[in-house]
């Protein structure tokens, strides 16, 4: 009985590890590879494309969950702290009220706190926006940094169930995003902004 015991227990962890590298498998993601910017997303996943002359904006789906990815990436060119300050007042803030003042007008009390997130090998700044929704708990989570002289903001968002279940495909996304190249800095646009988001629900 306990060589039993032991041999399913050993199946069970070699089925883990097969489980685990077949997950890895470059036949088993997606690439995305556009104007500089690319980056790899599970099978299974739908890729919107609504990318502007001066903006790129994607977001990733799935049938089976109303958890989303969303990622922006300017095409101008970010290289001094001047520009930094003024893509998160002109860019990120709005974004992160519009995004909290989506909770309230549901009828949620959202609330803010800071984040750090790895995003294609480098240290983002984010924030995490928390509420309830028809009690099932849920947040935004918002990251942003500059990559190669473009402004990147990469957003999670759903219930936290459903986050969950989309954490490996959340993990591929940001650890396989790169910026290549420059792309040449577009004519201003002072409405420039991620798109608005859907809430989590």
């Amino acid at each position: 009985m306990k060589y039993s015991r032991r041999s399913i227990k050993i199946v069970a962890v070699m089925l883990v590890c097969i489980l685990t590298a077949l997950a890895q498998v470059p036949g088993n993601l997606k690439h995305f590879d556009n104007s500089g910017l690319s980056f790899d997303y599970p099978n299974g996943w739908t890729l919107d494309d609504h990318s502007s002359s001066d903006a790129q904006q994607l977001t990733l789906s799935r049938n089976d969950s109303v958890a989303q990815i969303t990622l922006f990436a300017h095409r101008g060119t970010v290289d001094t702290p001047e520009k930094v300050a003024q893509a998160k007042t002109k860019l990120i803030d709005p974004y992160i009220a519009y995004m909290s003042r989506q909770f309230e007008q549901m009828g949620a009390h959202p609330t803010q706190s800071p984040a750090t997130l790895e995003i294609g090998g480098a240290q983002a700044e984010g924030v995490h926006i928390r509420a309830v929704l028809e009690n099932e708990p849920g947040e935004a989570g918002i990251y942003w940094l500059v990559l190669n002289k473009r402004l990147v903001v990469l957003t999670i968002f759903g219930p936290d169930q459903a986050i969950k279940q989309v954490a490996s495909a959340w993990d591929t996304v940001r650890n396989s995003i790169r910026i290549v190249g420059n792309i040449p800095a577009p004519r201003p646009s002072p409405s420039l902004q991620p798109s608005p988001s859907p809430s989590p629900r």
